[in-house]
């Protein structure tokens, strides 16, 4: 049936009872006109519509900077060097590390964050360190006394690996069997990695007495520390471990004079062994000059030679060379005290062999590396000073003193034999009195020098 009435523009009719909701009625939702649209509808989809293209750009620019980054997280076994190609995207080079990744100890496992430097800018990539390698070490063959705790660690040499590694008994032996056994312990590294290894242990009755060894006479300065223990050694034949004591209650710092010290070592059996030595305190001289002092003077040497990475041969190694190399030779060094020949080679950069000595021992200090002072023992034409130095592989023989002649004048962490050797080729330059020292390194370390390129080679640059 046809319906009367005018249409306006729109095409709509225009009857007055004809309302919004009947022509939605009659005509359906699908043709209401978008210009019927209440207005603020219009405008929320509008502003949908820009939040949607303004999450779409930052997607892709977010896209855009992650794509044009370029380094990358790595991973690293264990005690292996960081390298800043490890970091590289997509084989893009000259890459470099900041100076702060040279502080990560690669022997811990972990998450690290390295700073990478590309094309001027720094960026942060992540490193992960893992341990994937079990230890390695060998099994001793000892005995030990009866009835005494054993500790597994004492039954195992030559432990190797690139973190920390403890030692326990997976077998342990019978501490009250006088019959030779076999046990086993158990070596695990920092990352859960384990090797047993097979030891031999035979028990005895333990009756003799620990042997102390580099107790000598000291000689020390009022207000100053004394350092009583440096240098004094003791090994027992069963015990690893002896305890060694020091009774100084007869000795007034305050006072100049000589005093009596006793040393004192005991075994795990009960066994002791005693020595005893003087201890002179004196005045301090006119010229006398504080540690302090002496660090202070030889902070600028040290920052120039000694750099962060470096293992302590290295150290060791470039304290020798600065010393031997950079400090001028004349007689007449002061000898009251190792402080006042050590400021005069940092302020003067000239002196004898024992501002030699006491040059390298200043560094040395500074590095944390345990240094004593040796004297030569015949002191009928000259006096001369070197030093004994511990890497924590025995101690070896440092002399930083130069020597004229045709012979090689290296002599960096030699053995005795080799110190032997090369006082004989320098006119008998080193003898000493090896009872007033610790037992000596017997091996050979110098295929790890480089005398002529100056520097440290071999396995990580250490000892072993």
């Amino acid at each position: 049936m046809a319906r009367a009435g005018a249409k306006n523009k729109s095409g709509l009719w225009e009857d007055e009872d004809f309302s919004p909701d009947a022509r939605l009625t009659d005509m359906g939702p699908a043709a209401v006109s978008r210009r019927e649209r209440p207005l603020s509808r219009r405008r929320g989809c509008l502003w949908a519509a820009a939040a949607l293209l303004v999450l779409a750009l930052a997607g892709g620019a977010a896209l855009l900077v992650t794509g044009l980054r370029p380094v990358r997280a790595a991973a690293l076994e264990a005690g292996q060097t960081i390298r800043a190609e490890l970091f590289a995207k997509n084989g893009r080079e000259g890459l470099t590390l900041g100076p702060e990744a040279a502080r990560i100890d690669t022997g811990a496992p972990g998450t690290y964050k390295v700073p990478v430097i590309y094309r001027g800018k720094t960026y942060e990539a992540k490193l992960t360190i893992v341990d994937t390698v079990p230890p390695t070490a060998t099994g001793r063959v000892r005995k030990a006394a009866l009835g005494t705790t054993l500790a597994a660690a004492d039954f195992v040499e030559d432990v190797r690996d690139a973190t920390a590694v403890t030692a326990a008994w997976q077998q342990p032996p019978d501490i009250e069997s006088m019959d030779p056994q076999t046990a086993v312990v158990r070596l695990t590294d920092a990352g859960g990695n384990y090797t047993d290894v097979q030891v031999q242990v035979t028990l005895v009755f333990d009756t003799t007495a620990p042997v102390i060894q580099g107790v000598k006479n000291i000689e020390a300065l009022l207000g100053e520390s004394v350092a009583y223990r440096q240098g004094v050694t003791v090994t027992d034949d069963t015990d690893p471990n002896p305890v060694l004591t020091v009774d100084n209650s007869g000795v007034d710092l305050s006072a100049p004079g000589v005093y009596t010290v006793y040393y004192t070592a005991t075994d795990a059996a009960g066994n002791t062994a005693s020595a005893s030595a003087t201890l002179t305190l004196r005045e301090k001289p006119a010229d006398y000059v504080d540690e302090q002092t002496v660090y202070a003077a030889a902070q600028a040497v040290y920052d120039e030679i000694i750099t962060d990475g470096m293992t302590d041969m290295e150290k060791a190694f470039a304290i020798y060379h600065w010393v031997k190399y950079y400090i001028d030779y004349w007689d007449g060094s002061p000898l009251d005290y190792w402080t006042v020949g050590a400021y005069q080679a940092f302020t003067q950069r000239g002196g004898d062999c024992y501002t030699y000595f006491a040059a390298a021992k200043a560094l040395l200090n500074m590095a944390g590396i345990d240094n004593i002072e040796v004297d030569k023992v015949n002191t009928s034409r000259s006096r001369h000073y070197w030093l004994l130095v511990d890497l924590g592989d025995g101690w070896y023989h440092l002399d930083p003193c130069p020597r004229k002649g045709d012979a090689p004048d290296n002599s960096f962490m030699l053995t005795d034999a080799e110190l032997d050797a090369y006082s004989k080729a320098h006119d008998d330059s080193n003898p000493f009195d090896p009872t007033l020292y610790p037992a000596r390194a017997t091996r050979s370390v110098q295929y790890m020098v480089d005398y002529d390129e100056m520097r440290i080679v071999g396995e990580n640059g250490s000892v072993g």
